[in-house]
């Protein structure tokens, strides 16, 4: 008997990069046809991150309208990336995975030995000629503790998928494959923990492996970024026991003047159609308009602001600038507008802090090392100055850095530096390095999730629209303003 031949053709870390998207799966749909006239079985499968929250299709649906392009263009398999269960939280994978055509795996996105998140699957076994069998574990990357703050304790990658390989070899499965958004030096960690693994197929870092590299025997691929590109493993099998006999993997780079997919650029079209009648949708009445200005204080950052220190029942609150990409108009304001005002998914929280770590935060707020840095989690905005509720702060905008506030009101009342408040703020604010707020170990910050600022913005609207300016002339300048 000869050689079962498999082609895997697979891609990762597109990112919403819909027009290189359609081009790449012309490519991917010739080259696969090629492969099964040669009598290979061939399989399209995605490494995540093929959704990005900077296209509508994904941050007005939270995922659930990008499926049915990645169905157009020929999926049958996916793992779960970062891209939306990171910014929207691990509820909305049930709604994303209703609108896939295909089973989309992580193995390890649970709480603990808890049950997997609902719309995931661990693995598949896909059936082989001759009764043999393939199986596909898929994992995730963990981003260390952060998934905590939706209640998700995710276990040791390395453990689950030790277990799964053993449970799939009692089954007598002998091609073992793991779908990959852990990254590459995970998935090397990986190969080195768990040898009888005989193929990773990877995705997270962006890597492009020209053709692939090989850890402790076991296979590693990826396939790059933005859609420039298409990988392919090809794989002999022994029609008797399934062995790898021989195995080789490529980066094949999709071709300049490749025609996009009509396929593809229909499925397209119509999520965008379905995300235009849900951005038509009003949220409520501003009775003025509200203006962006990441450097000062401005009327959308003091109304996000006064919206998050009532949501989260705290005596001041504190956004930076940098969450916001426009302001809003005045008159009824639609899903879209604010959507495209604040596209942040950063979620709401409430810290209890002392005083002087308020005005340590707000010190931080007026460096320019903070406020001009343009950190990729903001999509191309500055850090800005923060945007404050509660309070009124009085600065020297020409005092040296670190010492331009000069007296800061919560309430009405001088703020004591060793009083306890309740602070209202996002997860931005916390931000490593960058983030005015900083905290001690000891110190837990409440955090309403899945809720994120756009939902808090669109609930303080409706519950007060028509709504009034926002208060001003919460920062007063001390001196000429620069």
């Amino acid at each position: 008997m000869k050689p079962i031949q498999i082609s895997i053709f697979h891609t990762n870390d597109m990112h919403g990069h819909l027009e290189p998207m359609a081009r790449l799966s012309s490519f991917a749909r010739r080259l696969r046809a090629e492969a099964e006239a040669e009598g290979r079985l061939a399989f399209l499968w995605d490494a995540g991150d093929a959704e990005d929250r900077r296209i509508k299709i994904c941050s007005i649906s939270k995922g659930a309208a990008f499926q049915p392009i990645m169905n157009a263009m020929g999926y049958t398999l996916a793992t779960m990336g970062n891209s939306i269960s990171l910014p929207y939280g691990p509820q909305v994978m049930a709604a994303v995975a209703a609108r896939a055509n295909f089973p989309i795996l992580a193995a390890n996105f649970r709480d603990g030995t808890g049950p997997l998140v609902e719309g995931l699957r661990t693995h598949i076994v896909i059936p082989l000629p001759g009764g043999l069998k393939m199986g596909v574990i898929g994992l995730t990357a963990p981003w260390g503790d952060v998934y905590e703050v939706f209640g998700l304790h995710l276990p040791d990658f390395v453990t689950v998928a030790s277990d799964l390989v053993g449970e799939l070899r009692s089954q007598g499965v002998p091609l073992i494959v793991v779908l990959s958004h852990l990254g590459l030096e995970d998935d090397r960690r990986l190969a080195a923990a768990v040898p009888e693994i005989n193929l990773i197929v990877g995705g997270h870092s962006h890597d492009r492996l020209l053709q692939g590299e090989e850890e402790n025997g076991v296979l590693i691929t990826q396939a790059g970024e933005y859609s420039e590109a298409l990988g392919r493993v090809d794989l002999s099998l022994d029609p008797d026991t399934g062995e790898v006999l021989e195995r080789s993997a490529r980066v094949l780079e999709v071709p300049r003047d490749e025609p996009p997919d009509p396929l593809v650029l229909e499925a397209i079209a119509a999520a965008e159609r379905e995300i235009d009648e849900l951005m038509a949708q009003p949220m409520g009445e501003l009775q003025a308009a509200l203006g962006l200005d990441h450097f000062h204080e401005c009327g959308i950052g003091n109304l996000t602001a006064d919206a998050l220190r009532e949501r989260m029942n705290a005596e001041a609150a504190i956004v930076c600038a940098g969450q916001f990409h426009q302001g809003l108009p005045a008159g009824v304001v639609t899903l879209g507008q604010l959507d495209a005002a604040c596209f942040s998914s950063a979620n709401p929280g409430v810290t209890k802090v002392r005083g002087d770590q308020i005005v340590a935060a707000l010190k931080r707020g007026l460096d320019p090392a903070i406020t001009e840095h343009r950190p990729h989690g903001l999509r191309g905005t500055p850090v800005g100055r923060p945007q404050i509720s509660g309070m009124v702060v009085e600065y020297d905008p020409e005092g040296e850095v670190g010492q331009r506030v000069r007296s800061v009101l919560v309430q009405g009342q001088s703020l004591e530096p060793n009083r306890i408040y309740r602070l209202a703020h996002t997860d931005a604010e916390r931000m490593q390095e960058f983030g005015y707020l900083v905290l001690e170990e000891e110190q837990k910050t409440e955090y309403e999730v899945p809720t994120i600022v756009r939902g808090v913005m669109e609930d303080y609207i409706q519950r007060h629209s028509p709504v009034p300016v926002p208060k001003s002339g919460r920062w007063i300048y001390i001196g000429r303003e620069m």
